[in-house]
This record gives structure tokens, C-alpha cells and sequence, in this order.
């Protein structure tokens, strides 16, 4: 369906409008799912596909921390210096992951520290085994040396066990393709400028700390950042980008 927004002022009208009007992916799909699905997760549901959890979150509590899992991620990645995809695949992963099981069988942060080392496998960007504990022990402890090199030890066991348990609830699917390469195709084509390319793309990485990459292909993510950006940044752009 062909979408036409005239942008001047704010965005996110346009962009929650353009992503309204386009049907998520058939929840079929193993890796897209419905809003009843994201409503209904283990962790709300009080169980996950090997044993009964004692303990329920709300939707609020799951999105809370499924966000503060993905902050780890990035203030992991952050610390070893590595590029902005490795981030983004963990993050895809742990909201995967979160489906399969729940948050209070597996604490987020463990998980979020196997989804850095399961990225940087999958984007080339690997770091050292002791270089990745080391950096999730410093974020656990939030910069505390003390406390993080109290729990260094821990971190390497967990992170070899874990990477496992993300694997085998991944379904050893590790295909992961972001919206990026949709938005410096779609720019040039559309004479959109660089400055709210780049600002579209910064829109990705927040979105990715909630389960949006769950309920729409990364084209519709794409288009739906660039029109806020487009609105953030005041441009008055005829866009019709749903017609690529």
C-alpha cells in the first residue's frame, strides 16, 4: 500500500501512521509475531518451553527490562570498541530469546552478555573470550572496579553456558538483517539528506531496545525512521516511500 506523507514539523505521527498502514509480517514467519504473541510471552505467561516459572511480569515489567538488557549491550559493545551492528544483532537476539523463554528464569543482563559474544561471532568482530567477561563483569558492577573484579569470575562460565542456551532458543537461526542498508538506499533515492539519514539511523538503534524487530521487516522500520527524521529535523519532503 502506497503511502503519502507531506512532512513539516513533528514526525512521529507520520511515522506511527506509515507503519500503521503497513501489515506486519505473517506471524507465521518464525521470527515475527503478533501483538496477542507479545502479550503472551513466557514471561508474562508465567512459563516457557521446558518448565513452570514462579514468577509472572506485566508487559511494562518485560518491556522495562528487555530495554535494560539491551543498554548492556550497548554499554558492552561501547567498551570493547566495536562496531554499531554487533550491538544490533544482540539486541535482535535477546528479544528473540525472550520469546522462547522468560525473564525469570534467565536474568537479562547474563543473557544480554551471550548475545554480545553470539554477535561478534556472527558480525565478524570478535574480541577475546576474557576481553568480553571482563567488560560485562565492569557493566554489571556499573563501573565499580571493586565489585566488577569480584564478579569476573563468574562472567566466563556463564557466558560459555549461556551462548548455548541463546543458540538452542534461537533455533540456531543467526540470519539477522537490520533496517541500515534500507535507509542509505532509500536517502539518495529520495534526495534526502545526509544529516537525517544519519539521524534515522540513530531512531534504529533506540527502537531496537524495544521488540519492535518482532512485529515488522527492517524496510518498514527503515521508512518509518526516515519519516520521523525527516519530521524531527523540519524538512518539508514529499516521500512516497512505500511505492520502493
Amino acid at each position: 500500500m502506497a503511502t503519502h506523507v507531506r512532512l513539516s514539523g513533528s514526525g512521529y505521527a507520520a511515522a506511527t501512521a506509515a507503519v500503521a498502514e503497513c501489515q506486519p509480517v505473517d506471524a507465521s514467519t518464525q521470527w515475527y509475531f503478533t501483538k496477542e504473541d507479545l502479550m503472551n510471552t513466557p514471561s508474562q505467561a508465567g512459563s516457557d518451553y521446558s518448565a513452570p516459572s514462579t514468577k509472572t511480569h506485566s508487559l511494562t515489567e518485560e518491556r522495562s527490562w528487555r530495554s535494560r538488557g539491551c543498554v548492556f549491550i550497548h554499554n558492552v559493545v561501547r567498551r570493547l570498541d566495536m562496531h554499531q551492528f554487533v550491538a544490533s544483532t544482540a539486541c535482535v537476539f535477546l528479544h528473540r530469546f525472550y520469546m522462547r523463554q522468560s525473564l525469570s528464569r534467565f536474568h537479562p543482563y547474563e543473557i544480554a552478555g551471550a548475545c554480545v559474544l553470539l554477535a561478534s561471532k556472527v558480525e565478524e568482530n570478535k574480541r577475546g573470550f576474557k576481553e568480553i567477561a571482563s567488560a560485562c563483569a565492569y557493566v554489571a558492577a556499573k563501573g565499580n572496579a571493586k565489585d566488577a573484579a569480584s564478579q569476573y569470575d563468574k562472567w566466563p562460565r556463564l557466558l560459555q553456558r549461556l551462548e548455548i542456551v541463546v543458540l538452542e532458543n534461537c533455533c540456531f537461526d543467526l540470519d539477522v538483517t537490520h533496517p541500515y542498508g534500507y535507509i542509505d538506499t532509500l536517502a539518495p533515492e529520495f534526495g534526502i539528506p545526509i544529516y537525517v539519514a544519519k539521524s534515522a539511523t540513530a531512531h534504529v538503534n533506540d527502537c531496537l531496545r524495544s521488540p519492535i524487530c518482532l512485529r515488522y521487516r527492517p524496510e518498514v522500520i527503515a521508512v518509518a525512521a526516515l519519516y520521523l527524521a525527516i519530521g524531527v529535523h523540519g524538512c518539508d519532503v514529499k516521500v512516497n516511500l512505500f511505492d520502493s
